[in-house]
């Protein structure tokens, strides 16, 4: 690995650490499970922060919109692998359609559909980590050398 590539590197776990860190230290263990989702959307902002889909508006949205899909089949229909399926494939075409692509977003109807949180899990901890994650990277971008996050702000 270059030496430009090691010090991204070492910029990327300085960044990650704390932020990741933070909100573990403010979610209940019980909502652990959400963190798959932030994890991911975390990995995908300190690594690539200029990235289309990064966007804060799209971030957020996508992630609402999946868990509320998530709540939307489980008080419908219930939790069962075939409704998992389902809101995996309903958020998917959602930003298929909308040209909203926000990957980690599509964890979040499994997430709600096995947890079967109360609807205050919009809130914390889905909102409450991603506002975390989103500020962290933020400030963080505006450290290290290189573009800032966001490359742009809306849809």
């Amino acid at each position: 690995m270059k030496r430009t590539a090691w010090a991204e590197a070492l910029w990327i776990l300085i960044g990650m650490v704390p932020v990741l860190g933070l909100i573990l230290m403010l979610i209940d263990a019980e909502h652990g499970l959400a963190l798959t989702s932030l994890g991911s959307t975390a990995v995908l902002l300190f690594c690539f922060p200029e990235h289309e889909g990064l966007r804060p508006s799209v971030v957020l949205i996508t992630h609402l919109a999946g868990a509320l899909i998530g709540f939307g089949l489980l008080y419908s229909v219930g939790s069962h692998g075939w409704s998992m399926a389902l809101g995996v494939a309903l958020i998917a075409v959602l930003m298929k359609a909308t040209d909203m692509m926000h990957p980690p977003a599509g964890a979040n109807p499994l997430i709600v559909l096995n947890v079967k949180p109360g609807l205050s899990f919009l809130l914390d901890p889905l909102l409450l980590a991603l506002g975390i994650v989103m500020l962290g990277v933020f400030l963080w971008s505006r450290l290290r050398p290189g573009s800032s996050w966001p490359a742009r702000w809306g849809l």
